[in-house]
């Protein structure tokens, strides 16, 4: 059995270039396991949400993994749920291969992942007019995963 549950700190190449992230491993399978990832960023006057799935391979501590995330941002956040909304609303794209480390009983965990990332900013009056733009980049995470509790 694959513990489950993670606390880490992902740091990334472009725009968001931190965020504290929480992964839940929801299904272990004898070659792949997957997780779910959601995180938070809060900038000077933005702010950003990572949600993502990943498979990573079966094994003791040495994983590759396979990752699609999704990042919406809001920039000049200050007036964000104001009447006069002046922010500005981004979507990150990261579909990801890497490298991933974690034990199966718990303790350090780090990734390393290349991600070409896919920019999208929709104007506020055509969500669906977007022009995406194209940016190669990466991320490293590194925390901490907790054991699984036996249960009764």
């Amino acid at each position: 059995m694959v513990s489950k549950n993670t606390l880490y700190a992902d740091f990334a190449s472009k725009d968001v270039y931190y965020s504290i992230n929480y992964d839940r491993v929801f299904h272990s399978g004898e070659k792949l396991n997957w997780s779910y990832r959601i995180g938070a960023s809060i900038l000077k006057d933005a702010f950003a949400v990572p949600l993502g799935i990943q498979a990573f391979t079966a094994g003791n501590k040495s994983h590759a993994e396979f990752s699609l995330t999704l990042i919406p941002y809001v920039d000049h956040s200050s007036s964000f749920l104001n009447t006069k909304d002046k922010s500005d609303k981004y979507i990150y794209v990261e579909p990801g291969i890497g490298y991933r480390y974690q034990e199966k009983k718990g303790g350090l965990f780090f990734k390393a992942v290349f991600t070409p990332i896919i920019f999208l900013d929709p104007p506020s009056d055509d969500f669906w007019n977007m022009d995406p733009k194209f940016y190669a980049g990466g991320n490293v995470g590194i925390g901490f995963t907790f054991p699984s509790r036996k249960r009764n």
